[in-house]
């Protein structure tokens, strides 16, 4: 089967079930409470990947939770394990198509972002709920070469019925004190918690009011990080496909990079790609990395002084 061949019976795959799961009147956190007490678990975020298209299963585990499926949905048996297909090939294509990757493959010590979204009743499955469409964060660095604040603006749409929060994990050079949340719009801060030894730290919002499957929102809010951040580098992890990614970085005029680079790395455990030089205005004090329909991966600016 061709690659096209491979994403066409996923996406056929993934009609089907979205259209399975709105006949059976069941939402998605019954199917996945029914799931786990099948023995055949499978998290909310997973179902939403695979109803949507946006990833499909392939493990051993989820071909056996989509057998499941079939009977809780009220499908005949292989109606739905048909339209899988051959396992994709892998490949850097893959994620053009719109393959989900994981926290722990983009995450450095991902072990600690586990534990502090843990704090807040958030496994990482709640990393990118609800999906980021569109994502706009500037950084603000101070006269002392310190990460002062940052300002993050997201386009979102729900990936199951009564969305009513989201999360935000941010590392820390330091963590002298919390980070404190300076503007909301769209939302409201609920709770903050931190992995201390590794300067983890998470965020949880409440929206305004809930999204419904598939609904849009725009959420905003900044905040200002402890004294002490001394960086050379701002980035951000996307764990789908998206439709935009802006970075953004303004330097005191008092201090500002002798360079300044863009990067993405896609995984990890593998070395940075260099990107095209971020654009700049002509006092070379703010810097932009723009990215349209970015794969999944880390993305950054990277600075030096002399």
């Amino acid at each position: 089967m061709t690659a096209d061949a491979t994403v066409r019976a996923g996406a056929e795959f993934g009609a089907a079930l979205r259209c399975a799961i709105e006949r059976s009147g069941l939402s998605l956190n019954e199917i996945s409470q029914l799931l786990r007490e099948q023995d055949t678990p499978v998290s909310v975020s997973a179902l939403s990947y695979w109803q949507n298209g946006e990833n499909r299963p392939e493990r051993a585990s989820s071909l056996a939770a989509v057998a499941a499926l079939e009977a809780i949905l009220g499908q005949a048996p292989s109606t739905l394990t048909a339209l899988l297909g051959p396992r994709r090939p892998r490949g850097r294509w893959t994620n053009r198509q719109g393959l989900a990757v994981t926290y722990d493959q983009v995450w450095q010590r991902p072990d600690s972002v586990a534990k502090a979204l843990a704090k807040v009743d958030a496994t990482p499955d709640d990393l990118d709920t609800p999906h980021r469409l569109s994502q706009y964060i500037s950084y603000r660095v101070n006269g002392q070469g310190f990460e002062e604040s940052m300002r993050v603006r997201r386009i979102v749409r729900a990936d199951h019925d009564d969305t009513t929060r989201f999360v935000f994990v941010t590392r820390c050079i330091t963590l002298p004190q919390p980070p404190a949340v300076t503007f909301t719009e769209g939302c409201r801060v609920a709770r903050f918690r931190a992995d201390v030894p590794s300067s983890t730290c998470v965020f949880e919002f409440v929206l305004d009011r809930p999204l419904q499957a598939g609904e849009l929102g725009a959420v905003e809010f900044a905040l200002r990080f402890p004294p002490g951040q001394a960086s050379r580098h701002a980035q951000i992890a996307l764990y789908r496909p998206a439709r935009e990614m802006v970075l953004h970085i303004a330097f005191d005029p008092a201090m500002l990079p002798s360079s300044c680079f863009g990067f993405f790395q896609p995984r990890s455990a593998v070395p940075r790609e260099h990107q095209p030089p971020v654009t700049f205005d002509e006092d070379h004090s703010t810097y932009q990395f723009i990215t349209l329909d970015p794969m999944p991966g880390q993305y950054g600016i990277k600075w030096s002084y002399s």
